[in-house]
């Protein structure tokens, strides 16, 4: 009897932590699946942006907030069916910020390292290298990335491209909170050249053709991606979601074209 009992016993104790662990399964998952809903609820979801990496994302004249993933992020919001409110946050605090709740996700330029995967998911949504941008007319004639070596080069602090730059192996490195401070000082011949992401390189260039130029083809190449807490798995599928979406039907290829050129 004694057996009998102690077999009993032992059964519902089995079924009983075997419902507890569905329970933490399942606790595991609304969890995951919370900051969706509060958006969803709340109708509006906050995105950090650091507003100084023209043309992704920076002040125009007005002090309005433009940039092309500033168009991009419009645009998922309306895929999601809710409003989109952009929070200015410094570059070197953007991920801790992320995963302490200070917005539901990062749209901002971040390229997708194995070191930031190790904090965040990321869903992927563009790519692009990094490029070497020299005063028009490249006086101190750079045609490579080892002819920076003895230079003194421009960075952005805690980006790609002050990681690009080190493995290049350049001495003189000067670091920038934001590139238009770097490329005001290379207009008045603080800088020999920029290591910068692509897309900026571009807008540059873009938009002051007689001031600067491109040296070569771009480097380093990383896919870039919205960071996402790793909790957030139901957010993440929704982005996915709506990234294909948007790429589909051409919005992506129309911001792109906007914001620099073909």
């Amino acid at each position: 009897m004694k057996k009998s009992v102690g077999i009993v016993l032992s059964l519902i104790l089995v079924l009983v932590l075997s419902a507890c662990g569905t329970n933490e399964s399942g606790n595991s998952s609304s969890r995951s699946s919370s900051t969706f809903d509060a958006i969803k609820k709340k109708g509006e979801i906050t995105i950090a942006v650091d507003d100084t990496y023209p043309p992704m994302e920076f002040r125009n004249d007005k002090n309005e907030l433009v940039g092309l993933n500033i168009d991009l992020a419009k645009a998922i919001g309306k895929k999601l069916g809710v409003k989109v409110k952009h929070i200015p946050t410094a570059w070197d605090g953007i991920i801790p910020g992320l995963n302490t709740k200070k917005y539901d996700i990062i749209m901002s330029s971040m390229n997708i390292t194995d070191e930031r995967k190790k904090q965040v998911d990321f869903v992927k949504y563009l790519d692009f290298g990094q490029v070497i941008v020299t005063k028009k007319g490249n006086p101190l004639k750079i045609q490579k990335q080892g002819d920076l070596k003895n230079k003194t080069v421009g960075v952005q602090i805690g980006t790609t491209s002050e990681t690009a730059a080190k493995e290049i192996g350049i001495k003189k490195i000067k670091t920038y909170n934001g590139f238009t401070d770097a490329f005001n000082d290379m207009g008045a011949g603080r800088l020999d050249a920029i290591v910068v992401g692509e897309m900026v390189g571009r807008y540059y260039v873009k938009n002051q053709p007689k001031s600067f130029e491109i040296i070569g083809d771009s480097f380093q190449k990383l896919p870039v991606g919205i960071a996402v807490r790793k909790t957030d798995k139901s957010l993440s599928a929704a982005l996915a979601k709506a990234v294909k979406e948007l790429k589909d039907d051409g919005t992506f290829t129309k911001a792109e074209a906007k914001w620099f050129g073909e």
